[in-house]
């Protein structure tokens, strides 16, 4: 069995009701044509009398009229809104977490395309025993599961041609998802895998990408296409962006990030899961107090996901949190923290501060220290490659030194065993157990055992680099 680096590879590019006159009919005719009683006074007293016969007709109507109004909003007609009305920039999801702390904002996937195909998406919810039933089944629909937006999981029918554009994908292919609000999301394939039809795993929002899956209705295992995200187009661009030192004017309040810091290593943090916290200092030079909860505070990173502010995150910093008033001339120095996912590669983010009152917003360009970033500062070396005594499994041995200043986290997508075109074998069995966490500094050694490659050819990635793996005769 020979290990030889792997070549680099190369990126392939109804209408509302009108108001009743019938009123006006039923009343028309009330008080003519009566009898002349008693003289004057009978004219009086026959008035009188007919006028509270009104009164007591009309109020018999308004009390109908009032009780089948409270019937129709008791059971109310439902009306659909298209997706493209409903608006953007508001928290229209919440990511999927275990720990339930991580809250996103995006829009709604309108529209999916790859393999030369469009597909109009519809939005669907999982049942409670992971079995998905989705809405969409005609040709050039697809179905999006509600609340997965780090990565995004869209079923496709179970035709032919739907088949047939998942299984002719190769490595490098794009898959594109346009949302409401119009950005564009861009995605690589790198992984087509058989799933079970109760598989909660598909579903995990720990790394950025989609997943696309053939819905079979008959239980079989579901066929899984994967991607890697790569960009975001987004429609709005902020000329005035500033970078972390600078001062950013926003109405009569400056604002400074001093620092950013990525943080994985904490026990308190929920697996699969990062903070990144801004120390900042905030100056109000008005002439008026502010009320700081009127700004608000989110993270969006260079694929278009934008983080809401974490609690846990932002009391386990440097600086407490910003609250109450900022007095005329007054200056703090708060933190402000935010839950990312573990996967996130992202080489900068973007610090956005708006004031909810005016609508004013400044961009503030932080580095990124987490995901590639770190992963660039690891050194990887592989130094066996066996076959089992059962001629069954693949065992390879190697080690991973952190040669930079932030922890190296590893979990199970980011090792993999492929094959030339792209197959993924199955992980066997991981020595330590799956996530790894090597500090700075530390060098770490590894063992794993993949099913064995039935052409004798395979390629084995972990975090960013890739080893030949060939068997030997």
């Amino acid at each position: 069995m020979s290990i030889e680096p792997a070549d680099e590879p190369t990126p392939e590019t109804t209408s509302p009701a009108e108001e009743s006159t019938a009123s006006n009919s039923r009343f028309a005719g009330l008080g003519q044509n009566k009898p002349l009683l008693f003289g004057v006074g009978g004219v009086a007293l026959a008035a009188l009398g007919a006028l509270f016969c009104v009164i007591c007709i009309l109020a018999i109507l308004l009390v109908r009229e009032w009780r089948e109004e409270e019937t129709a909003t008791a059971t109310p007609i439902p009306t659909p809104t298209a997706l493209a009305s409903l608006p953007t920039g508001q928290p229209q999801v919440q990511g999927v977490s275990n720990s339930g702390a991580i809250s996103v904002t995006l829009g709604i996937p309108i529209l999916l395309q790859f393999g030369g195909q469009e597909f109009d998406v519809l939005t669907d919810i999982v049942s409670g025993d992971g079995v998905w039933t989705p809405g969409a089944s005609g040709e050039g629909q697809a179905s999006w599961v509600s609340d997965t937006v780090i990565n995004y999981v869209i079923g496709l029918p179970d035709t032919e041609t739907n088949e047939n554009l998942l299984t002719q994908l190769v490595p490098g292919d794009e898959i594109k998802l346009i949302t409401n609000g119009r950005t564009s999301f861009t995605f690589a394939f790198y992984e087509r895998t058989l799933v079970p039809a109760t598989d909660r795993a598909v579903y995990a929002q720990q790394t950025p990408g989609v997943t696309l899956i053939l819905l079979k209705s008959d239980g079989s295992d579901r066929l899984v296409v994967r991607g890697r995200a790569v960009a975001a187009e987004a429609p709005n661009t902020p000329e005035d962006v500033v970078s972390i030192g600078e001062t950013a004017q926003l109405d009569n309040v400056q604002i400074t990030a001093d620092s950013a810091i990525y943080i994985a290593d904490r026990p308190e943090i929920p697996s699969g899961f990062a903070y990144f916290q801004v120390d900042y200092t905030i100056q109000n030079v008005g002439l008026t107090a502010l009320d700081t909860s009127l700004l608000q505070m989110t993270l969006v990173d260079q694929l278009g996901n934008r983080y809401a502010l974490n609690p846990a995150a932002t009391q386990s910093g440097n600086y407490p949190i910003l609250n109450g008033f900022l007095n005329a001339n007054q200056t703090v120095q708060a933190t402000a923290g935010y839950q990312v996912p573990l996967g996130l590669n992202s080489e900068t983010v973007n610090w956005v501060v708006a004031n909810q009152d005016t609508g004013a917003q400044v961009f503030i360009t932080l580095p990124f220290t987490g995901g590639e970033t770190a992963v660039q500062g690891a050194s990887i070396a592989l130094f066996r490659a066996e076959v089992s005594s059962d001629l069954t499994s693949l065992q390879l041995g190697g080690q991973i030194t952190n040669l930079g200043t932030q922890p190296l986290i590893i979990t199970e997508s980011d090792i993999q065993l492929t094959s030339p075109d792209g197959s993924v074998y199955l992980l066997l069995s991981t020595n330590p157990p799956l996530p790894w966490t090597v500090t700075s500094g530390q060098t770490l050694q590894f063992f794993v055992t993949y099913q064995r490659p039935p052409g004798g050819s395979a390629i084995f990635r972990l975090l960013n680099q890739e080893f030949q793996i060939t068997e030997q005769p």
